[in-house]
């Protein structure tokens, strides 16, 4: 299941180096779900991934999280996509998911997922959101997405000129892109390291 504390803690303690000394007023609420009344930002947090993604997501962490027997990992993906699912077992017994969906347009389709959520959550915050001087949107890709994907997204939301927003962060595993509306959609990245990334999770868990 979609842990949504887990994700709004995790995005908010990942955003110290961006935000330094106004780091310390942000505090978790919703609509949106990091709120910084003093330095007037709000972000909100999601995930860019299709629904069908999310199960496939949420599948690899159940079995990696409770070590499941071969046999129950079938099992749990065969109630989880009602029989459609497709899976291979390897010569070392190694339990795989295979997404049909992927293929080598992999990247571009996952690239899609994420600009199809971003356009979602501005609709959102035309009508739902409080709004503030600066509103920003963090889109965890969950997947090592490289600098010329985000060049291909950063394309697509000048092209439709998605403004709304006035900074995209998207959290691509190791590290954060930023990319600025007010700036051409121009972008720059900032890797993080094992231990912060560590550090990370642990707040998120706390």
């Amino acid at each position: 299941m979609y842990d949504k504390e887990f994700y709004e803690k995790y995005a908010k303690s990942s955003l110290k180096f961006f935000y330094e000394e106004q780091y310390k007023n942000f505090t978790l609420s919703e609509c949106p779900d990091i709120q910084n009344d003093i330095d007037n930002i709000g972000i909100e947090v999601t995930r860019g991934i299709s629904e069908y993604s999310g199960k496939f997501s949420r599948l690899s962490q159940e079995c990696l999280e409770n070590n499941l027997p071969l046999e129950q990992r079938f099992t749990r993906a065969n109630r989880m996509f009602r029989k459609n699912f497709l899976g291979v077992i390897h010569e070392n017994n190694a339990f795989v998911i295979a997404d049909p969906q992927n293929g080598e347009d992999y990247y571009e389709l996952h690239i899609k997922q994420i600009f199809e959520k971003i356009k979602i959550k501005i609709d959102k915050l035309e009508k739902l959101y409080k709004k503030f001087e600066w509103n920003c949107l963090y889109v965890f890709a969950e997947y090592p997405l490289k600098s010329h994907q985000i060049w291909v997204l950063a394309d697509l939301m000048c092209a439709e000129n998605l403004i709304q927003y006035d900074i995209y962060f998207i959290n691509a595993l190791d590290r954060l892109y930023v990319i600025n509306a007010k700036d051409n959609f121009n972008f720059t990245k900032h890797k993080y390291t094992a231990k912060e990334l560590c550090l990370f999770t642990s707040e998120a868990q706390s």
